[in-house]
């Protein structure tokens, strides 16, 4: 109170020096001295301008950026499902609509739902959005913004969360991982980050299976042949999860995971000590 006192009376004598000193007032005690709207409703409002069809585009995606920036607080992101809203965030998903607001649409479910089991149980309870990500990161046409947000949901979703997992395992959620046609390190890094977020619910039968069918040991050794230091990384730490969960390691995995730190040999300084160690004893 005593900052919006000072912030007035300096407006007022036209004192720049202490306006630019006393910095701007909490927009939330503004609002509620003067009436102005909260931030849940500001999320509605803003959903409301996003779902009119009489809407122009670049007023849909202000109001997304705006509700994007809201549910970074953990409160408004709760609130999602709290009010409600998690169909209508998934609605924005379909193929109808236009790519920049799909964009957003991942952005929100990735953001809202990471580290929150509250947020996480809400959107598989109120919405299929899951299965709309996924049908987006099985379309080989879907633009790379888009691919890369709709990983980041999707591993967002699953990560600590089993009940997520589950979901993604009914939806046949394996098949967006793809190991060989992506090139690009930036989807890499996503299906990585993905295949971090699966194991991070344990290692059970079903999972061990996927692992093998999949090659995913096979795969991560194909990354320690990249130039790019984030995916050996990544990758590194995947195998240290495994070895973790007591993953059983065939002896061709293992033989091919020694020719892979040999190949990294040059990186050593730039890597996770612990995930090379971790992935040392696995050889040794």
């Amino acid at each position: 109170m005593d900052k919006l006192l000072n912030w007035s009376t300096a407006h007022q004598s036209g004192d720049k020096d202490t306006i630019e000193k006393i910095g701007k007032p909490d927009p939330k005690i503004l609002n509620q001295l003067f009436g102005g709207p909260d931030e849940p409703t500001l999320m509605q409002q803003g959903l409301t301008v996003i779902r009119n069809p009489e809407s122009t585009l670049e007023s849909k995606e202000i109001a997304f950026e705006n509700f994007e920036m809201l549910i970074e607080n953990l409160d408004n992101a709760n609130n999602i499902g709290n009010m409600k809203m998690w169909p209508y965030v998934a609605e924005q998903l379909d193929a109808s609509i236009p790519t920049s607001l799909r964009v957003y649409a991942a952005s929100v479910i990735g953001i809202a739902v990471q580290n929150n089991p509250n947020s996480q149980q809400h959107f598989i309870d109120q919405c299929d959005g899951l299965q709309k990500l996924i049908t987006i990161a099985n379309d080989p046409s879907t633009p790379q913004e888009l691919l890369l947000k709709s990983y980041f949901a999707i591993a967002s979703l699953l990560r600590n969360f089993p009940s997520g997992y589950t979901k993604f395992e009914s939806l046949n959620g394996w098949d967006i991982i793809t190991y060989s046609t992506q090139k690009d390190h930036k989807v890499k890094l996503r299906i990585l980050s993905l295949l971090s977020a699966i194991f991070s619910t344990g290692l059970d039968t079903l999972k061990h299976e996927h692992v093998h069918s999949g090659k995913v040991v096979q795969y991560l050794v194909s990354i320690l042949n990249d130039a790019h230091t984030g995916c050996i990384d990544k990758a590194l730490n995947i195998v240290s999860q495994l070895a973790h969960l007591n993953y059983n390691f065939t002896s061709t995995e293992i033989a091919q995971l020694s020719q892979g730190l040999e190949n990294i040999k040059s990186v050593h300084d730039s890597i996770s000590h612990d995930d090379l160690e971790a992935v040392k004893k696995i050889i040794a």
